[in-house]
């Protein structure tokens, strides 16, 4: 029959009724989406501005330390170079550290010659 016959289709008051909470449920559906992506957004945010204070924040705590050795140094840190431009000692001579190794082998055998006279 027609439209508002009488038919076995449900009249048109309830399929509008059921679009109605299908559309209402989708919508809550992609409101909490919505607010889930927000959210993530939000956080994204805060860690790059977390990291870009990272920065600030390592200056800062240079800065501490620099004034706390400062203190601790009673200032004799503050009259140190920035760098060391001297040069570094000149090796000893061949002859020199040869001799050297003659009094540690001499030392090493005095010391084992103690150990033994311990032992017995």
């Amino acid at each position: 029959m027609g439209l508002f016959g009488r038919s076995q289709e449900k009249p048109p008051k309830e399929l509008v009724d059921e679009w109605a909470k299908k559309i209402r449920r989708e919508m809550r559906v992609i409101d909490r989406q919505i607010r889930g992506k927000i959210q993530k957004n939000e956080m994204l945010e805060d860690t790059f501005e977390s990291m870009e204070d990272g920065e600030e924040m390592e200056e800062e705590a240079e800065e501490e330390i620099d004034r706390i050795l400062f203190e601790i140094t009673a200032g004799a840190l503050g009259k140190a170079p920035g760098k060391v431009t001297d040069a570094l000692p000149e090796t000893e001579p061949a002859g020199a550290t040869a001799a050297s190794d003659d009094e540690t082998e001499e030392d090493i055998e005095a010391m084992q010659s103690r150990l033994e006279a311990l032992r017995s």
